[in-house]
């Protein structure tokens, strides 16, 4: 263990005073000068300035089906429901004479692949989405810019009642195996993320009862209650969690080869997996989907993918052409990428980062119960968020105080709110008796940005005497101390997720898989049934606005700022459009002009 970290030293450091305490942030949040761009002379530093403002509103609610709504579709639903052997394929595309064939695109990721199964994976993975597909899919509108479900392996549906989703599928969809994708393997998909023991998908399908399969290409679910939620949870943007995976390969290789393999029905298959290094995925060249030439997509040839978690080094890396794509981008970094001849920027405000702090409330933990909430509170008074997200978010950060952004269900500026307080911090330890202070482990993620950000909270939360130290792990160790409850204090970053019952169920359920506080609280829970059970906007609002006032009141997490979404790749790449976790979702339809 360490009592601090060495901070990361800059020449042109920008130090904020915070407060009325005086505290100068460290330098390590300070203004670098970019990088020089590949083969040229070294960029100006750019002032936080320079980076775009966030936007005011983040996430718009999803456009999700209601009750007796069908969902639109190449084919109609009679024609979806004839066998595959008699079924229309989909007509092709306009054909697009600039579209062209054949490379390799190399994209980075920050973090590691702790599992390539999707169903058990606690967190997002970048890359799901070239080798699986998933039953529905989140577009963006370019009219409006709302965000609406599609279909996608499920060609159309019907909500004939509020207890009753039924589901057409595509026709001639053949996973990488040569395995039908049908009915009985989205049963078997959906009964594994429903019951298994570490499945990260129980709370997407919290509201399915029952699985019916009357033919090869009808899914009929059977719902506990109404769920406005199910559609989204099917996407690829609810954590990635609903894939598609071929029954016939899961069973022969088990849990231990779904965590180091993939079969799906996806437009690449994967070729090979080096752990820690790199995946190599191959053009599937029997996908289902057809491209804007009318022959098959994918466009390239390969997709190669690498981690990185220094986004500072992965810039270097995206401006030499050791990657295409790069998702995460910090902010003092966007004005070099815009003056980049060889570079495009790409905003995505709905794609928040979000850092926070966490509490263990497993019983006989240090800051567990009631006797320690005037000091979880403290911890949140004496965080100033606004100087936090000024130094480490260079123009796209803000200070954040709930689980949800403006624009979501349930966000709300009328919730409990820590405003920076240093003398209320103070008075609240006193009466908890720690006036003379507390000695905290705070363990975090080994990530540049994670240390940057413990570093500030440790020098801040030292004016009200916490005696911090420091306990980095790599991202996968740190995941399974906080869900065994190994830990007193923690920090941690996660994305926004389309719905409020993805981020607040995920969160602070009942065995959620991103419960880290480890903290059960039967009232939250029945707020989240109810809000995943109603189609009313209104009351839906409602039910979330309470949720977060009890999770606000009781801090076992800290909401300190967060960072708006966005991306860089070379101008090189073409065909993107917007998704909504990620920028690879569209992948299967992204071309290269070199």
């Amino acid at each position: 263990m360490f009592e601090s970290l060495p901070t990361v030293t800059r020449r042109s450091a920008l130090k904020w005073i915070v407060g009325a305490g005086g505290v100068g942030l460290l330098s390590a949040c300070g203004q670098q000068a970019p990088a020089p761009a590949s083969g040229g002379a070294p960029a100006a530093a750019a002032k936080p300035t320079d980076a775009p403002k966030p936007q005011a509103t983040l996430a718009a609610p999803p456009v999700v089906p209601t009750p007796a709504q069908a969902a639109p579709a190449a084919a109609k639903p009679t024609e979806a429901a004839k066998p595959a052997a008699e079924a229309k394929p989909a007509a092709p595309a306009k054909p697009v004479a600039d579209v062209k064939r054949g490379g390799t695109l190399k994209v980075h990721r920050q973090t590691d692949w702790p599992t390539l199964d999707p169903h058990t994976a606690q967190a997002s993975s970048l890359d799901m989405v070239l080798v699986y597909d998933y039953l529905t899919r989140l577009d963006q509108n370019p009219a409006n810019g709302a965000w609406e479900v599609k279909p996608s392996l499920a060609q159309s549906w019907e909500v004939p009642d509020p207890l009753t989703v039924v589901f057409k599928l595509q026709p001639n969809v053949k996973f990488h195996d040569g395995t039908d994708f049908n009915s009985e393997a989205v049963k078997w998909n959906l009964e594994r993320m429903m019951t298994h023991p570490k499945s990260a998908g129980k709370n997407h399908t919290a509201t399915i009862d029952s699985i019916e399969t009357p033919d090869p290409l009808t899914v009929r679910l059977k719902l506990k209650s109404p769920s406005p939620v199910l559609f989204v949870n099917l996407t690829a943007d609810a954590d990635s969690v609903a894939a598609m995976v071929s029954p016939t390969w899961a069973k022969q290789v088990g849990d231990q080869g779904m965590a180091t393999g993939s079969v799906g029905t996806g437009p690449f298959r994967l070729a090979e997996y080096q752990a820690s290094n790199q995946i190599t995925y191959k053009k599937f060249d029997g996908y289902w989907k057809p491209g804007a030439d009318g022959k098959p997509l994918p466009y390239p040839d390969e997709v190669t993918v690498k981690p990185n978690q220094d986004w500072n080094a992965a810039l270097v890396q995206l401006r030499s052409g050791d990657f295409d794509v790069m998702w995460g981008l910090a902010g003092k970094d966007i004005p070099t990428v815009q003056n980049n001849p060889d570079l495009q920027y790409i905003p995505a405000p709905w794609a928040a980062t979000m850092y926070q702090i966490v509490f263990n409330a497993k019983s006989g933990a240090k800051f567990a119960g009631e006797k320690m909430k005037k000091v979880r509170q403290a911890f949140n008074y004496a965080l100033d968020r606004e100087s936090i997200a000024k130094a480490l978010g260079s123009g796209i950060g803000e200070p954040n105080y709930q689980h949800l952004v403006p624009g979501q269900i349930g966000y709300s500026d009328k919730t409990i709110k820590y405003a920076f307080d240093l003398e209320k911090a103070k008075q609240l330890m006193a009466e908890a008796s720690y006036a003379d202070g507390i000695d905290v482990t705070a363990d975090f993620i080994s990530r540049p940005e994670d240390t940057q950000n413990i570093q500030l909270y440790q020098q801040m939360l030292a004016k009200i005497g916490v005696r911090m130290t420091l306990q980095p792990s790599e991202r996968v160790a740190w995941v399974q101390k906080m869900l065994a409850g190994d830990y007193e204090f923690g920090t941690f970053l996660s994305g926004v997720r389309p719905d409020p019952d993805l981020v607040l169920g995920y969160r602070f359920a009942k065995g959620g898989p991103g419960n880290y506080a480890i903290w059960e609280n039967p009232e939250l829970d029945k707020l989240f049934d109810e809000g995943r059970s109603t189609y009313d906007t209104a009351k839906r609002q409602e039910l979330y606005e309470k949720a977060s006032n009890l999770i606000g009141d009781e801090a076992y997490v800290g909401f300190v700022w967060r960072r708006s979404g966005a991306a860089a790749m070379r101008k090189t790449v073409q065909g993107f459009t917007p998704v909504w976790g990620g920028v690879i979702s569209s992948a299967s339809e992204y071309w290269l002009s070199r």
